[in-house]
């Protein structure tokens, strides 16, 4: 994509100085090029089924678009800067989910549908942060009286650190799956490690996550937390 973004700017530098600095509607040969580079986005957009990964090449066009008359290309670039910060905010807020906590992601979640309605993800996922958030307080009552009854089995300390999470309180989590971990648990060793990632901590997680596969390879949480590290390792911004 990122030969695409280049060739369309040069496409785009090709037009008159006019046209780019949005004086006049351009020539008939400026109205030409921006058909192609019209055409040029939506054949990326079909191949990769998400548009060019590139909010400065349309926000340039836009104004562009808007000088030459050309309604339908300026529409087309908004919704696709709204697309692009929106597919950001799905990830983090996907993240966040994936971490347990459901208030901060909810935010970004709604956030994301709110500037992109036709998202394909973010109002399912909003949906389920929702439910799950909604459900919290009752999981967290529930897991209080599994404490007091059997005070020495980890599953009660197991539910009620991940309503702690979910509702948002994962610091306030950790020394509850402590617990839960000091009677055998690998679940909640696994879920302490996204826990730390939901507050930054990943070296932190990426020990428990390590411990989890020694015992269990097949643990989904552990699996992804790693790599969920690795990526931010990799990309911290």
């Amino acid at each position: 994509m990122k030969g695409t973004a280049k060739a369309i700017n040069e496409a785009i530098d090709s037009l008159s100085g006019e046209l780019r600095d949005g004086k006049g509607c351009g020539s008939a040969q400026d109205q030409e090029v921006l058909g192609v580079i019209n055409q040029k986005l939506l054949e990326v957009d079909n191949a990769f089924d998400r548009p060019l990964d590139s909010p400065e090449v349309f926000q340039r066009l836009k104004g562009i678009a808007s000088a030459a008359n050309q309604v339908a290309l300026e529409s087309y670039c908004q919704e696709q800067v709204d697309m692009i910060k929106a597919n950001d905010l799905h990830f983090k807020g996907y993240t966040i989910l994936f971490y347990g906590d459901c208030v901060t992601a909810s935010k970004l979640l709604k956030e994301a549908a709110e500037i992109a309605p036709k998202h394909p993800l973010a109002a399912i996922d909003l949906e389920k942060a929702e439910k799950r958030l909604a459900k919290a307080e009752d999981e967290l009552y529930k897991a209080e009286t599994t404490i007091e009854k059997k005070p020495e089995k980890p599953d009660g300390y197991l539910k009620k650190a991940s309503a702690l999470v979910t509702m948002g309180k994962l610091e306030e989590s950790l020394p509850v799956f402590d617990r839960a971990i000091a009677l055998d648990s690998l679940d909640a060793m696994a879920k302490k490690g996204a826990a730390l990632e939901g507050l930054g901590r990943f070296d932190e997680a990426v020990v428990l996550f390590n411990k989890v596969l020694e015992e269990k390879p097949t643990s989904q949480i552990a699996k992804k937390g790693l790599n969920l590290a690795e990526y931010f390792a990799e990309n911290p911004d």
